[in-house]
């Protein structure tokens, strides 16, 4: 299969903590070093706490914020130091479903107004793109008299089907799904994942999904990203990550997912987000876990771990014995 998303050490760093006279007291990675390759057809799950770098890394990948070093290719193409030209040319393959859609529906705008914008700015016709609307209508399973509702007339479950027939008009070949159905009930997440999961195998898109909810990682995802302070930490098939996970973030991962039930919360829950050195000038020469992993040795403190691989596509960055 082909490579449709591929990462070389793609790095993306800001300026952070400006002294009184104006000058950087350092910098944060919130990209360092990723590398990462997603072929054709595959659904990635990106997994982290929040601050890891994920949306960083969506935004790059669709060419809203500038790297600071590396590559991205989209289908072969660099969008790093892509021009007009051919950043249009990589936004029109892909597409992107946020978090909250009613958020990023225009509420004094229809349905119907909401899904032919995007057609009607690459120069499609209005009625050509009202067809197009009413089939991308019937592929969410949403009835096309929908069209003419506005977003406060929908329930969550329904805008977010409309924020997807959005998505899929453009004809896309790949799909960000950044956080797809955190804002809906347990019931209606369900039935949108379901939804994802035909339209990928009817019209085999790609799919990078961003969570932090580890059930929907492994009800939807072919694969796992692990990400943890802006660095890929671990990566491979979802039961591979989730059933034999290598990387001490990795296995600590489900201490981050919300317990709802407070008498199962631990008060002993170790700290392992170390927040109090994230903010710091740019170095390689650590692992950065290496203050609060209860593995750490000498070198975890003095050389940063590069990926390598458990198994045959199942790599970790980590130098621990990789057998116990």
């Amino acid at each position: 299969m082909n490579t449709v998303i591929h990462t070389q050490e793609l790095t993306k760093s800001f300026a952070v903590g400006n002294s009184l006279f104006g000058k950087s007291r350092g910098r944060i990675n919130a990209l360092d070093r990723v590398s990462l390759d997603i072929l054709e057809g595959e659904i990635v799950g990106l997994v982290g706490e929040s601050g890891s770098g994920k949306t960083t890394l969506a935004r790059v990948l669709l060419g809203l914020t500038p790297a600071s070093s590396g590559v991205a290719e989209i289908n072969g193409k660099n969008i790093v130091n892509a021009g007009k030209t051919v950043r249009r040319e990589i936004r029109s393959q892909v597409a992107v479903v946020f978090q909250d859609p009613a958020a990023n529906l225009n509420p004094r705008q229809t349905v119907e107004q909401s899904i032919i914008r995007p057609l009607l700015i690459r120069g499609v016709s209005k009625d050509a793109a009202r067809k197009l609307a009413e089939e991308a209508m019937t592929k969410v399973q949403m009835d096309p008299s929908y069209l003419s509702s506005y977003p406060h007339q929908l329930s969550g479950g329904q805008q977010q089907r409309i924020a997807i027939a959005r998505a899929v008009v453009m004809n896309p070949r790949i799909m960000i799904l950044d956080e797809p159905t955190s804002a809906l009930d347990i019931s209606v997440q369900a039935q949108v994942l379901n939804l994802l999961l035909n339209l990928q195998e009817e019209y085999h898109l790609t799919y990078l999904v961003i969570t932090h909810d580890m059930n929907v990682i492994r009800y939807i995802a072919d694969k796992i990203a692990v990400m943890y302070m802006g660095r890929l930490v671990e990566f491979g098939t979802t039961d591979e990550v989730l059933n034999n996970p290598k990387h001490p973030y990795t296995i600590n991962l489900e201490k981050f997912v919300p317990v709802l039930d407070p008498r199962l919360r631990s008060n002993k829950r170790k700290d392992t987000s170390g927040d109090e050195h994230r903010i710091t000038e740019l170095r390689d020469n650590a692992c950065i876990l290496e203050k609060t992993c209860p593995y750490a040795t000498e070198r975890c403190r003095t050389e940063r771990p590069d990926m390598r691989t458990v198994t045959e596509g199942h790599t970790v960055s980590c130098f621990r014995n990789l057998d116990i």
